[in-house]
């Protein structure tokens, strides 16, 4: 499996905030579902520089939620990782961002992207009709 693959996105919640400030601090990511310790330790280690003290997953089952129908609608099974940093690192959150687009080979444009056949209306008034 790519590491590219393993660690999908970062997890921000009320929980995952509260433990990125205590100590010792700790990331939570969305990771793949087949992906073990081992594994996401060692993407950690390879998009980040160093190797996490500590690797603790978490998987969240399908929940139902109203669909407004007969039949309810489930959300998807998915897999938390929670990361522990070692003593003295840190990570911000700008840096697995900008990992996770690095991730995905997307790239983001300086421009932004403007239709240029588009022509503007000049909005007209009552009192010019008459």
């Amino acid at each position: 499996m790519e590491f590219s693959r393993i660690i999908i996105k970062p997890v921000h919640t009320e929980k995952s905030y509260a433990q990125q400030s205590a100590e010792p601090k700790k990331h939570a990511f969305m990771v793949d579902l087949n992906a073990t310790k081992n594994d996401i330790k060692l993407a950690f280690e390879s998009i980040y520089g160093f190797a996490p003290a500590k690797v603790a997953t978490q998987i969240r089952k399908p929940v139902k939620f109203r669909t407004g129908t007969a039949n309810p609608g489930y959300t998807k099974k998915f897999k938390i990782a929670y990361v522990t940093l070692p003593v003295g690192k840190s990570i911000s959150a700008e840096e697995q961002q900008v990992e996770n687009k690095e991730a995905k080979n997307v790239t983001v444009s300086e421009k932004p992207i403007v239709d240029s056949s588009l022509k503007e209306v000049e909005p007209t008034s009552k009192e010019e009709k008459k």
